[in-house]
């Protein structure tokens, strides 16, 4: 990591080797962890749900709209590289800010092993759910219901790709590229490779990491 960002970020002393402690209260600190056997089965519930009420209300019929699922998956590629390219490495030097910044995804990257934060907290969860249910009702109206389940779909697959990549090896030879990507993002070039489930959007927007350090072995 670059000195400018561990500099900035002295006053966050680790609680224990591999973590942070984000705020004082033991209980607000708490907030901010979670697990995969939490927010996944969360997701699934909150995917299920809309489906099932989408169809109920008689607003959907996924057995002709399914591609809008499959446009909700793919619309969180771009969702998840805007997101981590602009917000989550956000620059300022107001001290508010950087904090807020560190606290959303740079704490991410001083204790990149921390499962603890490897998902979003549920309750951030749930509220950014029923915000994006809110907006994309406003703008395409009931098909927000085919829609945002694909979508909170694609953030459960970008999640659990993200955890694993941090916990385990490449389980397929062909996922390698994958985990290469996110750690040249990590230890060589914050400022490119910000995709992780997906290099496209990197490719698309010219933040790949340079090919010769790439595809070094």
């Amino acid at each position: 990591m670059e000195n400018k960002d561990s500099n900035t970020y002295t006053a966050f002393v680790p609680e224990k080797e591999g973590t942070a402690k984000l705020f004082k209260s033991r209980w607000m600190d708490l907030l901010t962890r979670t697990s995969p056997w939490i927010i996944i089965p969360l997701d699934l519930v909150m995917i299920a749900g809309l489906l099932w009420f989408g169809h109920a209300q008689g607003y959907t019929n996924l057995a002709s709209q399914w591609w809008w699922f499959l446009i909700g998956i793919f619309s969180w590629t771009l969702m998840e590289y805007v997101m981590h390219r602009f917000a989550f490495h956000f620059e300022s030097r107001k001290e508010k800010v950087q904090k807020a910044v560190y606290t959303i995804h740079l704490v991410h990257h001083h204790y990149p092993n921390d499962e603890d934060r490897l998902f979003q907290p549920p309750l951030v969860n749930i509220i950014l759910a029923a915000v994006f249910v809110g907006i994309f009702f406003l703008i395409m109206g009931k098909l927000t219901f085919v829609f945002t389940p694909g979508l909170i779909l694609g953030y459960v697959l970008y999640s659990s790709t993200h955890y694993s990549i941090h916990k385990i090896k490449p389980p397929f030879k062909f996922l390698q590229p994958i985990w290469r990507h996110h750690t040249l993002h990590h230890y060589r070039y914050q400022n490119k490779a910000f995709g992780v489930s997906s290099p496209f959007w990197d490719l698309i927007f010219g933040t790949m990491p340079p090919k010769e350090i790439k595809n070094e072995k």
